[in-house]
């Protein structure tokens, strides 16, 4: 039986354009920025071609820059892909697996700035930051993560912005003889992958810390509140200063993050409620919020001075439960009633934009927040 070429012609155009349909293709280029010579660069990944057994080939663009043109089918497109390069298909990148998304209607053009030797951030400090606001200066601590000194290309903008510097890395320097020891829980977390690499900056306290980590004047300790002058500080100073004398540092709301413990969880947690355009992190450790006759949880969040909704991206909570309820154990209580307020009053999510922690057994110190 023979049949007319114009209906062979149309039965086979149609199913070439319904074939297409399926098998819709678009084209991703990814890049990779390592400021050292190799030999060669391989990705490995798990989409759009790529698999973890054997690396593709990445085209030298310059001294400096890698690319690569994958074929992804439009089906995996709303996919996350993972991905990893090796130095000559041998020498993995460390950290965790770089995540992409293609798009089906624009090229993405994904970036990013391997590191493979390095496994230990560095500490630098800078001495005597002056403040305007407060009348006084401090030392600045800063910790750079792994890649920081082995990828100098590599831009940072998971930054967390951190009190009692002196308390965080150095026994030699803390108060108390112990120190958080940040670097150590960092560098282990970040070279496994289960922590995405962040910069901290460590502003040491001065001898008006409690005046400047509370933001409202507590008559029954007769001290208190210069808490928005400090934070005027952070904004006005430190964040400029930090970006003049490391270049690689953006700045940018969504990854800005503010932590502290004690009354420096308490000036973090105010941060994150009254600032939200500044920080979308902001961790509460141990938090005195038992200041001022709890006015943080009693006065300051019902009241329109704080957030109206979970503006802030992320708030985490945490405290232990060690000694009596006129300690860490009474700041466990607190923290719970405030995990609680921030669900039911300011729509904020469990595990999705607010956490918390109770670390049975923990206490107000360095060892345990660190």
């Amino acid at each position: 039986l023979k049949m007319n070429t114009n209906v062979y012609l149309t039965l086979l155009t149609t199913i070439i354009l319904q074939s297409f349909s399926f098998a819709e293709l678009v084209e991703v280029e990814l890049k990779a920025v390592y400021s050292r010579k190799v030999g060669s660069l391989y990705i490995r990944g798990n989409g759009c071609g790529l698999n973890w057994n054997s690396g593709t080939l990445m085209k030298n663009v310059d001294d400096i820059t890698w690319a690569v043109q994958l074929i992804c089918p439009i089906t995996e497109t709303n996919t996350t892909v993972e991905l990893k390069v090796l130095i000559n298909d041998q020498v993995w990148m460390l950290g965790s697996n770089h995540h992409y998304k293609p798009s089906s209607k624009t090229n993405l053009d994904s970036v990013l700035y391997p590191w493979f030797y390095n496994k230990h951030g560095s500490l630098q400090i800078v001495n005597n930051i002056y403040s305007p606001e407060l009348g006084n200066s401090r030392n600045i601590i800063y910790y750079f993560p792994p890649s920081y000194t082995e990828n100098t290309l590599k831009p940072y903008s998971n930054i967390i912005i951190m009190h009692d510097g002196q308390n965080l890395f150095d026994p030699s320097t803390s108060a108390f003889g112990t120190a958080w020891m940040c670097q150590d829980t960092l560098d282990a977390t970040i070279i496994s992958g289960t922590t995405d690499e962040v910069v901290i900056i460590g502003a040491y306290n001065t001898a008006d810390r409690t005046n400047e980590y509370t933001y409202i004047y507590d008559p029954s300790e007769s001290a208190g509140g210069k808490g928005d002058l400090y934070l005027d500080w952070i904004e006005s100073t430190l964040i400029p200063t930090s970006v003049k004398l490391f270049n690689r540092l953006n700045f940018n709301r969504d990854s800005l993050g503010i932590v502290g413990s004690s009354l420096g969880g308490l000036i973090s947690c105010y941060a994150g409620m009254t600032r939200p355009s500044v920080y979308g992190k902001v961790g509460c450790m141990s938090t005195s919020l038992w200041w001022d006759s709890q006015d943080f949880q009693l006065q300051l969040l019902p009241s329109p001075q704080a957030i109206a909704n979970n503006e802030t991206s992320m708030v985490y909570i945490d405290a232990g439960t060690s000694g009596s309820l006129g300690g860490e154990a009474q700041c466990a209580v607190y923290s719970q009633q405030v995990f609680e307020y921030l669900q039911k009053e300011k729509g904020f999510v469990a595990n999705e934009s607010v956490y918390l922690y109770i670390d049975v057994g923990g206490h107000h110190n360095e060892a345990s927040w660190g």
